[in-house]
C-alpha cells in the first residue's frame, strides 16, 4: 500500500470572509489543526451561511458578560450559521479527520449541526483565558498549548486510523476522483470496512467527503481567479455536475459567487487607498 502524496487543502468558509469586516486567519496546518480565525458579529454583518468543508469547528463566542462554546461538524449543503450579534468569535478549524470531541459526543452527533457546549466541556479556565487574550495570535497560542497537552495524553496509532489516513490522502491526491473500488484494491481492505472506518472518524462516507473535497478545490481555484481548466483541476467531470454541487453547497451559482468575490476585492482595494 504505497503512501499517497500529501495534497491537503485549506478548508474555507467563504461567507465569513465576504460578509465580515474584521476577519482574520492564522494558518497552522499542524497537530491536526488547519487554522484559527476570528471575526466580530454585529447587527450590520451580512448573512453568514456555512458550506461543506469536511471539517470540525470549535467556536468560542466572546463578549463582556460571558463566553459561549460551540462545536460543529461539516454541513452537507449551504446552511445558516446561528451567530449572536455583539460577540467576537474565535474559531479553531481542525483538519479533516481530526478534532477534539468532548467525552459524551461522537463525530456523528455533530455532522450538519452546531452544538452549544457546557462550560465544563473543556474547562472554564480555557474559556476565561481566551476571553482575556487581546487578539487572535494570543488566543491561538493559548489554545495550541492546551491542545498539545491533550494530545500528549492520547495515543491513536491503530490500524483503523492508518487506513483512514491513507484513504483521506488518496482522496486529496485524486482531487476527489478515486473510487471506493480502487481504494479497496490498493489497500487490501474491503469496501465495507473502508466505509465503516472512514465513517467512524469523519461521520460521513468517503463518497460524500470526495464531493466536499471537489467543492473546496473549486472554491480555492475561484479565489485565485483561475479560469482555465477550472473544471478538470477541481476534480469534476462535467460542468452541469459542477454547477449543481456548487448551488447545493453555497445556495448560489458559480457566476454569482464570482461576482461576490470581485465586489469584495474591489471594496478592499478602495478602502486601502
Amino acid at each position: 500500500m504505497k503512501e499517497p502524496k500529501n495534497r491537503d487543502i485549506l478548508p474555507v468558509q467563504p461567507y465569513i470572509m465576504i460578509n465580515t469586516d474584521d476577519y482574520e486567519r492564522v494558518v497552522a496546518k499542524k497537530m491536526g489543526i488547519s487554522h484559527f480565525y476570528e471575526f466580530t458579529k454585529t447587527a450590520d454583518t451580512g448573512h453568514i451561511n456555512a458550506v461543506p468543508d469536511g471539517t470540525v469547528d470549535l467556536l468560542f463566542g466572546i463578549n463582556e458578560k460571558d463566553v459561549k462554546s460551540y462545536i460543529g461538524g461539516t454541513v452537507l449543503k449551504a446552511k445558516d450559521w446561528p451567530l449572536e450579534d455583539g460577540r467576537t468569535y474565535f474559531g479553531v478549524r481542525f483538519l479533516p479527520g481530526k478534532c477534539m470531541l468532548p467525552a459524551e459526543l461522537s463525530i456523528g452527533d455533530i455532522v450538519n449541526d452546531d452544538l452549544e457546549l457546557d462550560k465544563s466541556a473543556y474547562g472554564e479556565q480555557l474559556a476565561e483565558q481566551l476571553a482575556e487574550a487581546g487578539n487572535i495570535y494570543k488566543r491561538s497560542g493559548i489554545f495550541m498549548e492546551y491542545y498539545m497537552e491533550k494530545l500528549r495524553k492520547k495515543n491513536v496509532t491503530d490500524s483503523a486510523r492508518n487506513i483512514e489516513s491513507y484513504v483521506r490522502k488518496r482522496i486529496y491526491e485524486s482531487r476527489g476522483a478515486v473510487s471506493i473500488r480502487e481504494l479497496a484494491e490498493e489497500s487490501g481492505y474491503s469496501e465495507c470496512y473502508i466505509r465503516r472506518v472512514f465513517g467512524e472518524v469523519h461521520g460521513i462516507s468517503p463518497k460524500v467527503f470526495e464531493k466536499i473535497v471537489r467543492f473546496q478545490n473549486l472554491l480555492d481555484l475561484m479565489e485565485q481567479e483561475c479560469s482555465q481548466e477550472l473544471l478538470t483541476d477541481s476534480g469534476y467531470y462535467d460542468q452541469s455536475h459542477m454547477i449543481k454541487d456548487f448551488k447545493n453547497y453555497t445556495g448560489i451559482t458559480p457566476e454569482a459567487y464570482r461576482k461576490m468575490l470581485s465586489e469584495l476585492k474591489r471594496n478592499k482595494n478602495q478602502n486601502s487607498k
